[in-house]
C-alpha cells in the first residue's frame, strides 16, 4: 500500500472526499499534513509492526505519498486507516475522532495478535 491509497481511505472514513474521488477544496490542507502524520504513525505503530514481522525494532518513513509503507499488510490495511483518519480529523470532529479512536486502538490489540504464526522443523531439506 502506498501513503495515496492510505490517506484515500482515510479520507473516506472521514467521508471527506467527494463522489468523483477529489478533496473538497476547504479539505486540500489535509493533503498537505497526510505524509507527516502517516510517517508519526508509522513510528508508533513500528514496534507492533516489527513483532508481527519478527525482525530487529526500527521506524521506517515515507518521504512521498507515492512510496510504499514499509510495514506488514495488517498494519497498513487495518490499524493506520483508523490511526491517519483519527488524525485528520482531530479538532474539527471530537466525536468522530474519539470513534476513530476507539478502531485504532482495537485494531491495534488485534494485530497484536496476527503476527503469532506456528513454527514447525523444516524437513526434508536435501534429497
Amino acid at each position: 500500500m502506498t501513503g495515496k491509497e492510505l490517506f484515500d481511505i482515510a479520507l473516506d472514513l472521514c467521508g471527506l472526499r467527494k463522489p468523483d474521488g477529489t478533496i473538497p477544496k476547504d479539505a486540500e490542507d489535509l493533503h498537505q499534513r497526510a505524509l507527516s502524520l502517516i510517517n508519526l504513525l508509522l513510528a508508533e505503530n513500528a514496534e507492533i509492526d516489527c513483532r508481527i514481522r519478527r525482525i530487529e525494532h526500527k521506524t521506517s518513513n515515507i518521504v512521498s505519498l507515492d512510496d510504499r509503507l514499509d510495514c506488514s499488510d495488517i498494519i497498513a490495511s487495518s490499524v493506520l486507516p483508523y490511526g491517519l483518519a483519527r488524525l485528520l480529523i482531530l479538532g474539527e470532529d471530537d466525536a468522530l475522532a474519539s470513534n476513530f479512536h476507539n478502531l485504532y486502538t482495537d485494531a491495534r490489540n488485534r494485530a497484536t495478535r496476527f503476527g503469532k504464526a506456528r513454527a514447525e522443523a523444516i524437513t526434508e531439506v536435501y534429497k
